[in-house]
């Protein structure tokens, strides 16, 4: 696809958005009343298909003679859901196979999807849904389905509302002698949009390599919507299952010469809240995980032996309830430490500065894993000449560098135990759980009269308390502890005779943290500022490139400029269009 999408004329560009119309708060308990020893049930919640094998089993016509279907034991397969129940010589499964999924809260839902294994297409020919509502059915119907196909949705839209307990019941399978097989259950439906729904798409990332700006990446597109499905006053419409954080992907393909199409990953991405309905069209806004990372966190420490910057990473990761598998955060940060307390900040701008004192780039990929890594210089062989660039580059010269300066914390504790809070006349009935905020500080306690204290958990700015009240009695609650005090001293780097500083501040650097890393943040900060020349321009659209990537621009003085790819946008209405800027790092013609 690469080599090819340089050629003067491109063959045929594709775009495919998969959309998981489900609560993305929805987590059902998934059991079932039988399956092989080799069955995971629990892999048909994923969002993604899984990308299953199949062991050989004795079913008629299953088992391929030619030694592509592996015994159980002979490797590792991954599984989602195989029946040990078979259906019988008139495709009637006898014991029926069931699946129950039950929820802790009450659930409205547009419908259920379900995507079988594709070996034979087998597929289950008839189903039994029932739904509850604690004890009370509010559904039991059965669904005849008449072939196979990618998606099989099972929707209705009066009885699936507010359900805890739904059982699906496999009556008929449309192969005789058959184990059933679910590759992936969605609570909700799965939508594919091609090229013959989508009117328009917009991709758009930008990441700076010392994260002066949050990163990143979003996706827009526009679709048809004659059927009226998302229109907000349709009541059989499917507007109202809109939520955010519903999972979006988006594939870019392009037709290669032999006639076949490559398909590439755009991103996986997560639905905003924003949705646009026209007349007869429908745009939605998406964004990446780290976009919806807004909570304030507040329960940073003061450690004064020291906390590595990937623990830290890891507090703020944890205390949102970030999976191990939605993050990948660079080794070396173990290395790194500092005795500070992490700032009361939104959890993604706290990210965003645990990457910067470890000079390292804030991202999130395109499977929207969430990276902190250190900026590593690979130049990629295919950059942007003038065969591809549509406009000519205008430049932005951003004035010279002076100095650039880092301000250092120094964190020291009071001697004397100070009083951080105090309030003689507190009011509250019954157990209460108190929040209270407090100028930075160590070895925090509390001390209560008229009341006890049946919880307590101190941060260094920050106490939650849970407080039973005496009968008939006011409250006096004190809270002491030692003051921390902060100092700063200043880090520089003269770069210019002459020019403009750059001051960065971050609580996190201390001289502790800068003491274990090779490059000073003062280099880190300056380097980057250093680079004076930012070029931008159209292009064709380039499916392939990250931001974050270092290449080859061309120019009308050198045919070698190598540039940081800070932005890329792409515009798509059937072929490919896009915009890019990037900051000059080097040359290849200059010594």
């Amino acid at each position: 696809m690469i080599e090819q999408l340089k050629k003067p004329k491109r063959n045929l560009g594709f775009l495919k958005v998969e959309f998981n119309i489900i609560d993305p708060d929805a987590n059902p308990v998934v059991t079932v009343n039988n399956e092989e020893i080799f069955s995971n049930v629990q892999n048909i919640k994923q969002t993604e298909t899984v990308q299953t094998g199949n062991y050989a089993t004795l079913e008629k016509n299953f088992w391929l003679l030619d030694d592509t279907q592996p015994l159980l034991g002979s490797e590792e397969l991954e599984q989602a859901y195989v029946s040990s129940f078979m259906s019988n010589e008139n495709c009637i499964y006898n014991d029926k196979p069931c699946i129950t999924l039950e929820s802790d809260i009450y659930l409205t839902t547009l419908g259920l999807t379900m995507i079988f294994d594709d070996i034979n297409n087998n597929y289950a020919k008839k189903v039994n849904v029932k739904a509850y509502r604690d004890d009370i059915q509010i559904m039991n119907k059965d669904y005849n389905l008449e072939n196979y196909k990618e998606r099989v949705i099972f929707a209705d839209n009066d009885e699936l509302f507010r359900w805890n307990k739904i059982q699906i019941y496999f009556l008929e399978s449309s192969l005789p002698y058959r184990r059933l097989r679910i590759n992936q259950l969605l609570v909700g439906i799965l939508e594919i949009y091609r090229d013959e729904n989508i009117i328009s798409a917009e991709s758009k990332e930008k990441t700076t390599m010392i994260n002066s700006e949050l990163p990143t990446h979003t996706f827009k597109f526009t679709i048809d919507n004659m059927n009226k499905l998302f229109n907000p006053d349709n009541p059989q419409g499917w507007y109202r299952y809109i939520l955010q954080k519903q999972p979006i992907s988006y594939e870019w393909g392009y037709q290669l010469d032999n006639g076949t199409v490559e398909w590439i990953l755009g991103g996986n991405m997560l639905l905003t809240g924003s949705v646009n309905v026209g007349e007869n069209q429908v745009t939605f806004n998406t964004t990446t995980l780290i976009n919806y990372l807004t909570n304030t966190y507040k329960k940073g420490v003061y450690a004064s032996a020291g906390r590595s910057l990937y623990d830290l990473a890891l507090d703020v990761l944890n205390d949102n309830s970030i999976d191990t598998s939605q993050y990948n955060l660079w080794e070396g940060l173990k290395l790194i430490k500092t005795e500070a307390p992490l700032p009361k900040l939104e959890a993604r701008q706290l990210l965003q500065i645990i990457a910067t004192a470890g000079n390292c780039v804030l991202f999130t990929n395109r499977e929207n894993i969430i990276n902190i890594q250190p900026f590593v210089y690979e130049l990629r062989e295919d950059g942007m000449d003038y065969a591809f660039i549509t406009s000519k580059p205008t430049v932005k010269i951003q004035s010279e560098l002076y100095n650039s300066i880092v301000y250092i914390n120094h964190y020291s504790i009071d001697s004397q135990v100070s009083e951080l809070f105090k309030n003689e006349d507190l009011h509250i009935s019954g157990n209460t759980v108190l929040e209270i905020e407090y100028d930075l500080a160590t070895n925090v306690s509390a001390t209560i009269t008229g009341g006890t204290i049946v919880s307590e958990i101190y941060y260094g700015r920050y106490a939650v308390l849970e407080i039973s009240p005496n009968e008939n009695e006011v409250i006096s609650l004190t809270i002491s502890g030692n003051k921390i005090n902060v100092s700063q001293t200043v880090d520089s780097k003269n770069y210019n005779f002459d020019g403009e500083d750059i001051t960065y501040r971050n609580d996190l650097v201390t001289q502790l943290s800068e003491s274990s890393k090779d490059i000073k943040l003062k280099e880190f900060i300056g380097n980057w500022y250093n680079n004076r020349n930012i070029y931008s321009f159209n292009n064709r659209g380039d499916i392939t490139k990250d931001t974050r990537t270092i290449l080859p621009i061309e120019t009308d003085f050198s045919s070698g400029l190598i540039g940081y790819l800070v932005e890329n946008n792409i515009n798509y209405n059937g072929a490919w269009s896009g915009s890019s800027t990037v900051i000059k790092v080097g040359d290849e013609n200059v010594d």
